[in-house]
């Protein structure tokens, strides 16, 4: 549950007056539209798309700008940060698992929860401490290195960010490490090793078990290594 959301709030200057000394001061100053914060300021770190229809991302924060894709209802996004325009305020956003990013007027837009109920803030610190090994759960996942391999075990440290954010570092028999990020409770990529870059990747869901393939190597894991639950 969110306890606060942060702002910057936008004022307008509607009057001036004379003092006795002769020097101008503020006689009204009005609140137009608040500004969310940045997930590096403290802000939510994902949006949800609350609209009666699909709403356009536009390629500059403009109405006339061109439309890049359009976003359904309930739709979920990172928050890229928000700033004014045109006497609007603007979101950056882009999609979670693909690579495509423009701008959504706020008004459009609500904070998002996660998977597991929990709606984030702040920055998804996973990948910094799963770098210096500084992991929330472990435990042992199946996995397979090489292509037609039998799934064998492997042993697993994660550091979890809330909301479905978390940095699973996989550990394979012979000292092979990969690294697998998930976003919103979805995996997005792996890190680069000598057998590739981390993005041919193939991912299903069946219940809450995550079958995943990253180049030649597959991996299965549940719910419970990815979501807050210690």
């Amino acid at each position: 549950m969110v306890k606060a959301i942060l702002f910057t709030t936008i004022t307008v200057v509607t009057g001036l007056q004379a003092t006795a000394d002769g020097q101008a001061t503020t006689i009204e100053s009005t609140a137009v539209e608040d500004i969310p914060s940045a997930p590096a300021e403290g802000g939510v770190r994902r949006w949800q798309v609350v609209a009666d229809e699909a709403i356009s991302v536009r390629a500059t924060p403009s109405h006339n700008a061109p439309t890049i894709m359009s976003l359904a209802n309930g739709t979920i996004v990172p928050n890229l940060g928000c700033e004014k325009y045109e006497d609007r305020v603007w979101c950056s956003i882009k999609t979670i698992r693909g690579k495509k990013s423009g701008y959504v007027l706020s008004k459009l837009l609500e904070p998002a929860a996660g998977p597991d109920g929990t709606v984030p803030l702040g920055v998804n610190d996973s990948l910094r401490r799963a770098r210096n090994s500084r992991f929330d759960v472990g435990g042992k996942i199946l996995c397979a290195q090489e292509r037609g391999q039998e799934l064998s075990e492997c042993t697993v440290g994660v550091a979890q960010a809330g909301g479905g954010d978390a940095t699973v570092v996989v550990s394979f028999p012979n000292g092979f490490k990969r690294s697998l990020y998930f976003v919103n409770g979805y995996f997005v990529s792996a890190n680069t090793t000598m057998s590739g870059n981390g993005s041919d990747t193939d991912w299903q869901k069946l219940g809450d078990l995550h079958i995943i393939r990253v180049d030649d190597q597959r991996y299965e894991l549940h719910d419970d290594l990815i979501f807050n639950v210690h």
